[in-house]
C-alpha cells in the first residue's frame, strides 16, 4: 500500500470518527430538547390542574397522601412586639406541592384522582369528549331554571341582583356547590359559579355602553370556564330593551354565549 493511500484512508477514518461524534453530540441536544420539552408540557399540565384547587382542597389532599402541609409561621409586629401566627399563602401551599412532586412524594396521578373523586374539576378537563357533551347539557339545564322560575324582587344594584340569584341557586340545587365573586385574575370577578365550572356572569345596565363591556367580560371568562351565562336585569324605567335583545344576539353569534333577560324594576 502507498504512503499517500494508507495517509488517505487514515483521514477517512477520521472524517468518520469526527462525523460520529458530532452526529452523537446532535442525538444528545435532540434528546435534552425533547427532555425539557416534556418537563415543559408536565410542569403546564400540573400548574393548570392545581389551578382548580383551593387552599382547603390542597390541605385535604396533602393531609391525605403526606399527612403534612405548610404550618403558620410566627412573626413579630413591629409596632407592638406581640407575636402572630401568619397563614400560609396559596404560594406557601403551591410551592410546598411543587416541592414533594419535585421528590417524588406524591404524583400527578394523585392529583387527578383526588380532583375527580372530590368534584373539584371533571374527566373533560382532562380531555374526555363525552362528559364535554354531559356538562353542555346539564349546564343548560341550570340555566333553563333559571328562565322559568327565578323571579327576582325589585333589586337596588347587582350585587342585590346576585344575592337573590344566590338565594334562588341554592335552594333549587341544594346538593351543589354554589359561590359568588370568585377572582378570575387580578381584580376580575366572576359573579357565580356553580360546581367549579358553570359560570354566570350579571348585569343590570344603566347604558348600551354597558352591554358592549359584558361581551369583552364574558369572551374573556370563557377561556377560563367554557360554560358561561349572561344574566341581564332589564330595568323598566330606561328604555334599554331592545339594545338588550341586539346584545344577547350578538353574545350568541359571536361567542355561542347563551343568556337569560330578567324584566324588573328598581327598588325606590
Amino acid at each position: 500500500m502507498g504512503f499517500k493511500k494508507f495517509l488517505g484512508k487514515v483521514a477517512d477514518k477520521i472524517e468518520d470518527k469526527a462525523g460520529d461524534i458530532k452526529e452523537a453530540r446532535e442525538e444528545r441536544r435532540e434528546a435534552k430538547r425533547e427532555e425539557e420539552a416534556k418537563q415543559e408540557e408536565f410542569e403546564n399540565k400540573v400548574d393548570d390542574l392545581l389551578d382548580k384547587f383551593e387552599i382547603p382542597d390542597m390541605d385535604k389532599f396533602l393531609m391525605r397522601f403526606l399527612n403534612n402541609k405548610p404550618e403558620p409561621e410566627e412573626e413579630e409586629d413591629e409596632d407592638t412586639g406581640r407575636i402572630r401566627k401568619v397563614r400560609p399563602s396559596r404560594k406557601d401551599y403551591l410551592d410546598f406541592v411543587w416541592e414533594h412532586l419535585n421528590e417524588n412524594e406524591i404524583n400527578y396521578n394523585q392529583l387527578k384522582d383526588f380532583a375527580l373523586k372530590e368534584k373539584i374539576t371533571t374527566p373533560s378537563f382532562f380531555g374526555d369528549e363525552s362528559d364535554i357533551e354531559y356538562e353542555k347539557s346539564d349546564f343548560q339545564m341550570i340555566v333553563n331554571a333559571i328562565k322559568a322560575d327565578f323571579e327576582p324582587e325589585a333589586i337596588t344594584d347587582e350585587e342585590h341582583l346576585e344575592a337573590q340569584l344566590m338565594v334562588f341557586l341554592k335552594a333549587k340545587f341544594s346538593e351543589r356547590k354554589i359561590r359568588r365573586q370568585i377572582t378570575i385574575q387580578g381584580n376580575d370577578r366572576l359573579d357565580v359559579l356553580v360546581d367549579d365550572k358553570y359560570a354566570f356572569e350579571l348585569k343590570v345596565p344603566k347604558a348600551r355602553a354597558d352591554l358592549r363591556n359584558l361581551g369583552a367580560q364574558i369572551s374573556e371568562y370563557q377561556e377560563k370556564y367554557p360554560n358561561i351565562c349572561a344574566v341581564i336585569y332589564d330595568l323598566d324605567d330606561l328604555n334599554l330593551s331592545q339594545d338588550i335583545i341586539d346584545y344577547v344576539d350578538k353574545y350568541k353569534r359571536d361567542y355561542g354565549i347563551s343568556s337569560v333577560i330578567l324584566g324588573g324594576r328598581r327598588r325606590g
